[in-house]
C-alpha cells in the first residue's frame, strides 16, 4: 500500500488544521478565510505532501471542461494560500513553486478523523495505481479513500464486480455558512442554489466544473428553494420579502424580471415539460400539516392537487414531486396518527403514493419484503425522529429509480430504490451515502447520471441565553449547555433557573437527563428500554412529569411522575392508546394541562389532578375544545388566571398556527396573534405581563414576544420579535415539535442547532 492518509477528513500542519468537509481552514482553532479555489489547491496539494503535483494535474482537477486563463487562476490561488499562511515564495515553509513544472507542500501533514465526516458512498472501485485499498469486514468491504480536493470517497464491495464507471464524490461549493436546495440546469452544466453567503439567502448559479457563482436573486429577505425548469428558460423560488410566495426568473436574472406565481406555498417544484409548477403549503416538514398545489403560468388560480384521494384515505402527506409522466404526483404520505406523528419517529421505509392529478387510479408503491427487512435491521425500528429530515425524494428521469433522504439511528443519509416503471414496485436498495448526515436536499441531472444534495453539518443541543424577562431582551451571547455529539431536545428549566430537565436518544430510545446549571452536572435520570419525552418540572423543581412508551411502539404509552427524592417513577395514567403529552403544572402543583387525542379525535386541551394518580386520567377533566382545530402547549398564566395555548389548522392554503389565552375557569379565547405565520411555544414571563413564544415569521424560527394585560386578558400592541438567528449558522431547528422554550427571570433556554454545509455531486447513479 502506497503511503497516504485513509479515511482523513481533518489534516493538520504547524498550528494549522483544514477541515475537509467543512471547507475551513483554522488556525489555533479560529477560522481563516480561504475558500472556493484556494481552498481546493491547498486540499489537493495536502494530498501528497512532499510530492510535486504539476499545473496540469491541477488544470484537470479544478477546470477539466472548461476554458480559463489557468496561469493567472493558479498564481491567484498560490498568493492567496501564501498570504493566509503567512508564507512566502522565496522562503517557503509550506508551498514551494518549481518552476515550469507546479507546486509543492513541503511541510509535514498530520491527518486525524475526528472532525466533520465528509458523505461517504458506496461504490464498485477499480484498480488504480494511486488508490488505497483494505480489505476486511464481512458486508461493506472496503477500501476507504478520500482525495480531499474533489472530496472523492469510495468503497469497494465483496462479491460485487468491479464497474468500468466508479462513483465519484466532488465537492462543488466551498463557501461559509449553508448552501442548500441544489437544482440542475438541463444541460447539466450548472447549478442554482441557495446561500446565505451574502448575511440573507438568495439564489446563485454556478458551473459545476467550477468557477465564480452568479448572484440571480436580490432585495429584502430570504430567497430559495430554487428549482430550474426542464427547458432552461427560469427558476422558480420561494421568496420571504413583503408577504412573502413563490415567484420565477430569467435563469440568468434580471433585475425587475421576477414574475409572481403564488402568493402563498414553499418549494415550487417544475413539471417535466415545464407548464406548470407543484408546490407545498407549509415550510416545515410537519407530515399532517400540508397541501398541494399545481400553479399554472396562465395567472389562473392555482389547483390543489391530489386533496380528495388523500382525504379519503387519511393519509398524512409530507412532499410531493412530479412523476416523470407529468400526469402523475408521487406523495410521502406518513402512515402513523396525527399524534404519532409530531412526537414519534416515522415508519422504516417511505410510503410512496402516485396519484394522477386529472383523477383515476392511484398506486402505492410496494416495496418487496426483503428491502422491508433491510430498512427495519437497519433502522431497528425507529427513524431519525431526532432531526427528522425534509423529506425530500426524486425520481430518475427514465422513472426506474427512486432517490430520497431518510434517517436511520442519528443518521441521515440519501438512498436509491430501483423501481419497475410500470408497477411501480420497488425491487432493490442501494443506500448511496453513509456518513452522519444529514444529506438532503437532493435534485437529480435531466440525464439521470448525477445527483446533488446537500451535505450538512449538524448538531442539536440546548443553548442558555442570558435574558431580562421584563423588557424582553437577549442580554448576551448564549451558550451550549449540553455535550456535543449528544441530540438534546424537549428541553424544561426548572422555575428556581437552576435545572434542565431533556431527552436525549441513546440505542434507540429516548432517555431523560439533567444539566445543572448549579454544578455544571449533566447526568442521566433514567434510561432503558422505554423512550421518555416531554418532561416538565413541578413548581418546587422536586418532580417530573412526562410521557413513556415502549421504544419499539408508536402506542401505547401513559403519564409518568419521577421523584428527585427517591429517583424513582411511578405512573401517573393507565396505559392507553390514547395520546396524552404533558405541558404545564398548575402554580399550586396539584394538576397538570395536558394535550391529549385519541385516534380519530382533535388534540383538546385537559386538566389531569394528580391526587388520583396511578389512574389520574379517570378524573381528568376537559377545559378547551375546537372541533376544527388541534390545542397544544397549554400553560398558566403566574397567578392561574389564564390559559395560553396554540391551536392549529390545515386550513386550504397555509397551515395555520394561532396563540390564544382563555381564562381558567372558562369563557371565550382570546387571539393574540393573527394566524398569518406559525406561531408556537407560548410561555409566560416570570410577572405574567409578556408572552414570549417562537414563530416562523420571514421564514427562519425566532423568539417573539407579546404584551399581555393580565387584568383585562388582552393582548397590548404588536408582537416583537426577541432572538435574530438565521437561516444557518446558530438556528432555531425547522423540526419544530421537539423545539421547547424555556424561560425564568433571567434565563432563556432552547434546543438549537448548529447548521453548515455545502453541495456535493454524486457521479455515474446509473452505472
Amino acid at each position: 500500500m502506497e503511503s497516504g492518509t485513509i479515511g482523513t477528513e481533518v489534516m493538520r500542519f504547524a498550528t494549522f488544521e483544514v477541515d475537509l468537509r467543512s471547507g475551513e481552514l483554522r488556525k489555533g482553532g479560529m477560522k481563516l478565510k480561504l475558500g472556493g479555489q484556494p481552498f481546493q489547491v491547498l486540499a489537493i496539494l495536502l494530498e501528497q505532501p512532499g510530492a510535486i503535483v504539476t499545473r496540469e494535474e491541477l488544470q484537470k482537477r479544478l477546470w477539466p471542461d472548461t476554458f480559463v486563463d489557468v496561469d493567472h487562476n493558479l498564481n491567484t490561488a498560490i498568493n492567496k494560500i501564501r498570504e493566509v499562511l503567512g508564507d512566502s515564495a522565496e522562503n517557503p515553509r509550506f508551498v514551494e513553486t518549481l518552476p515550469r513544472r507546479g507546486y509543492r507542500f513541503v511541510a509535514s501533514v498530520d491527518g486525524a478523523g475526528n472532525g466533520a465526516k465528509p458523505p461517504a458512498i458506496t461504490s464498485a472501485d477499480t484498480a488504480a495505481p494511486r488508490r488505497w485499498q483494505v480489505i476486511g469486514g464481512s458486508l461493506l468491504v472496503g477500501a476507504l479513500l478520500l482525495l480531499a480536493g474533489a472530496g472523492f470517497l469510495l468503497y469497494r464491495e465483496r462479491h460485487v464486480p468491479a464497474s468500468p464507471k466508479q462513483r465519484t464524490l466532488t465537492r462543488i461549493t466551498f463557501d461559509d455558512g449553508l448552501q442548500i436546495g441544489a437544482t440542475w440546469s438541463p444541460d447539466g452544466r450548472y447549478i442554482a442554489y441557495s446561500s446565505d453567503r451574502g448575511g440573507k439567502f438568495d439564489i446563485w448559479v454556478q458551473q459545476v466544473s467550477g468557477g465564480d457563482p452568479v448572484q440571480i436573486t436580490k432585495g429584502t429577505g430570504h430567497h430559495w428553494q430554487p428549482d430550474w425548469s426542464p427547458d432552461g428558460k427560469y427558476i422558480a423560488y420561494r421568496s420571504e420579502e413583503g408577504e412573502g410566495g413563490l415567484y420565477m426568473v430569467p435563469a440568468l436574472g434580471g433585475a425587475g424580471l421576477e414574475r409572481k406565481i403564488s402568493s402563498f406555498g414553499y418549494f415550487p417544484r417544475w413539471s417535466p415539460d415545464s407548464s406548470q409548477i407543484l408546490f407545498q403549503t407549509h415550510f416545515a416538514p410537519i407530515p399532517n400539516i400540508n397541501n398541494f398545489y399545481v400553479a399554472h403560468l396562465d395567472g389562473s388560480a392555482p389547483s390543489e392537487v391530489p386533496a380528495e384521494f388523500l382525504a379519503r384515505h387519511k393519509l398524512w402527506p409530507a412532499a410531493a414531486v412530479w412523476h416523470p409522466d407529468g400526469k402523475r404526483v408521487s406523495v410521502w404520505v406518513s402512515p402513523l396518527t396525527k399524534a404519532q406523528t409530531l412526537h414519534s419517529d416515522a415508519a422504516p421505509s417511505p410510503s410512496i403514493w402516485t396519484v394522477p392529478i386529472s383523477g383515476g387510479e392511484a398506486i402505492r408503491m410496494e416495496i418487496a419484503p426483503a428491502i422491508e427487512h433491510e430498512l427495519t435491521e437497519v433502522a431497528n425500528g425507529r427513524v431519525g425522529g431526532e432531526h427528522q429530515g425534509d423529506f425530500s425524494f426524486a425520481w430518475s428521469p427514465s422513472g426506474k429509480a427512486l432517490y430520497f433522504e431518510c434517517g436511520y439511528r442519528g443518521a441521515i443519509n440519501i438512498w436509491k430504490m430501483i423501481v419497475d416503471p410500470e408497477t411501480l414496485r420497488a425491487t432493490a436498495l442501494e443506500r448511496l451515502t453513509t456518513g452522519p448526515g444529514p444529506d438532503g436536499s437532493l435534485a437529480v441531472s435531466s440525464d439521470g447520471r448525477r445527483l446533488a444534495f446537500t451535505a450538512k453539518s449538524q448538531q442539536i443541543r440546548n443553548w442558555l441565553f442570558p435574558f431580562d424577562a421584563t423588557t424582553g431582551r437577549i442580554t448576551d451571547a448564549g451558550q451550549p449547555i449540553t455535550t456535543a455529539g449528544r441530540t438534546a431536545l424537549f428541553p424544561n428549566l426548572s422555575r428556581d433557573g437552576g435545572h434542565v430537565a431533556f431527552s436525549v436518544i441513546r440505542a434507540g430510545a429516548w432517555g431523560l437527563w439533567e444539566k445543572s446549571l448549579v454544578d455544571g452536572r449533566e447526568v442521566p435520570i433514567i434510561a432503558d428500554e422505554y423512550s421518555r419525552t416531554g418532561p416538565q418540572w413541578s413548581p418546587d423543581g422536586m418532580q417530573l412529569v412526562y410521557t413513556r412508551e415502549k421504544s419499539s411502539e408508536a402506542a401505547p404509552q401513559q403519564l409518568m411522575l419521577w421523584s428527585s427524592q427517591t429517583h424513582s417513577e411511578e405512573p401517573l395514567t393507565t396505559l392507553s392508546e390514547t395520546q396524552r403529552y404533558p405541558y404545564d403544572w398548575s402554580p399550586d402543583g396539584a394538576s397538570l394541562l395536558v394535550a391529549q387525542d385519541a385516534a380519530d379525535t382533535k388534540s383538546e386541551v385537559w386538566l389531569v389532578p394528580l391526587a388520583a394518580v396511578p389512574h389520574a386520567e379517570t378524573s381528568a377533566r376537559k377545559i378547551i375544545s375546537d372541533p376544527k382545530r388541534d390545542l397544544y402547549q397549554p400553560h398558566f398564566s403566574p397567578n392561574a388566571r389564564w390559559i395560553v395555548f396554540e391551536a392549529v389548522a390545515n386550513l386550504p392554503t397555509f397551515a395555520e398556527s394561532v396563540l390564544y389565552v382563555v381564562p381558567a375557569a372558562g369563557g371565550v379565547s382570546t387571539p393574540i396573534t393573527d394566524g398569518r405565520h406559525w406561531d408556537d411555544k407560548p410561555r409566560w414571563s416570570p410577572d405574567g405581563k409578556t408572552i414570549y413564544f417562537v414563530s416562523g415569521r420571514g421564514g427562519v424560527f425566532n423568539v417573539w414576544g407579546i404584551h399581555f394585560n393580565p387584568t383585562e386578558g388582552k393582548p397590548v400592541g404588536e408582537p416583537f420579535r426577541v432572538s435574530t438567528f438565521g437561516g444557518s449558522g446558530l438556528t432555531i431547528p425547522r423540526w419544530i415539535p421537539p423545539v421547547e422554550l424555556s424561560l425564568s427571570q433571567n434565563k432563556l433556554v432552547l434546543n438549537m442547532a448548529e447548521v453548515s454545509g455545502g453541495i456535493w455531486v454524486l457521479d455515474n447513479l446509473e452505472r
